[in-house]
């Protein structure tokens, strides 16, 4: 007699606890019941839900933050540069940027506008503000044509 491998014991306890009949320890080629998944291929609903809220609401604060002239201690904001973040193709990131002679992040190289462009204070990677600007930046960017991101100045 063979011994069960982890994943089927693990199987076999899990189809046991919930109650699936007829299901083997062992894997099978036939399907498993209806209505019973080991990973769903569907979101719960409220996720779903959540994620489009929480999205929306970023890609909101990102545009107001895209025209904030206070975002920078020069008068200047996102728009001078990038009107309604237009060409500034954020899913060529991560990529080698010259200015910082390394390769980085999109975020980094917002914060770097922000500092060296606008005069503005450096902000946390990760951080409300810079992921606000993210979302909208990609959101504007959406159906653009991917460029090849090339270093540039």
């Amino acid at each position: 007699m063979r011994k069960k491998s982890g994943i089927a014991t693990k199987l076999a306890l899990l189809c046991a606890a919930l109650g699936v009949i007829g299901m083997s320890a062992t894997p099978q080629a036939a399907d498993p019941p209806k209505g019973f998944h080991l990973q769903s291929p569907q979101l719960a609903p409220e996720l779903v839900s959540t994620t489009g809220k929480e999205t929306a609401n970023a890609i909101s604060r990102g545009e107001q933050l895209w025209a904030d002239r206070n975002l920078g201690a020069n008068g200047l904001n996102c728009n001078v540069c990038h009107p309604s973040g237009a060409a500034t193709h954020p899913e060529t990131y991560p990529k080698y940027k010259q200015q910082l002679g390394r390769v980085v992040t999109v975020q980094e190289f917002i914060n770097w506008c922000i500092v060296v462009a606008l005069y503005g204070k450096s902000q946390e990677l990760g951080g409300e503000v810079l992921t606000a600007l993210e979302a909208y930046q990609a959101y504007e960017n959406r159906g653009q044509i991917m460029e090849i991101g090339v270093p540039g100045p």
